[in-house]
This record gives C-alpha cells, structure tokens and sequence, in this order.
C-alpha cells in the first residue's frame, strides 16, 4: 500500500536567535537567563540508578549470571536517563523556536 503525504512539513525561517546551555544540576539554560528544571520522572530514576549500583558494587564474582544481570540493569536505567534527557530538550528547544 501506498500513500501520497501531500502536508507541507517544512519550518518557516526565522530570524529569533537562542543560545542553549545543557546543565546537570537544571536541564537547561537559554541566552535569555531562563532556567528549566530537571523532570521529575530523572529523580526517580537517578534514586533507581543508586540503588541498582549498590546492589551491582556488592557481587562479589564478576564472571557470575547475577552480575551480568545487575551490570545490564544499571545499563539500561543509564539509557532511559539519556533518552528521557533527549526528548526533553528536543521537545523544549522545538517549543521555543
């Protein structure tokens, strides 16, 4: 099945400049002085980040099934993190142009 999209998806040009600083500490900071707050969905998992980081430091023997499952783990808050930051500042920076 085909399917012609015949919408015009192009931004218009404008001539708004903003600068845009990442932080850790505040998401994000615009060359206006306006700060963002971090979400609250990254407090959560940062305290889930911690904890799952306690449990991966306290197995002994790495070359075990368990630490493998508890590094992976911790793998994968690291990238929900990272995604969650991503499209909260695509989303901001979208919004502010």
């Amino acid at each position: 099945m085909r399917v012609n999209d015949t919408r015009n998806l192009k931004l218009k040009p404008t001539k708004k400049l903003l600068g845009i600083d990442l932080g850790i500490t505040s998401l994000l900071t615009t060359s206006d002085g306006e700060k963002v707050a971090n979400p609250k969905n990254l407090q959560r998992l940062h305290k889930k980040l911690r904890l799952a980081q306690k449990s991966l430091d306290r197995k002994p023997d790495k070359k075990s099934n368990n630490y493998q499952k508890a590094r992976l783990k911790v793998a994968k808050i690291h990238a929900k993190i990272k995604d969650s930051r991503l499209e909260m500042t695509h989303k901001l920076t979208t919004q502010r142009s």
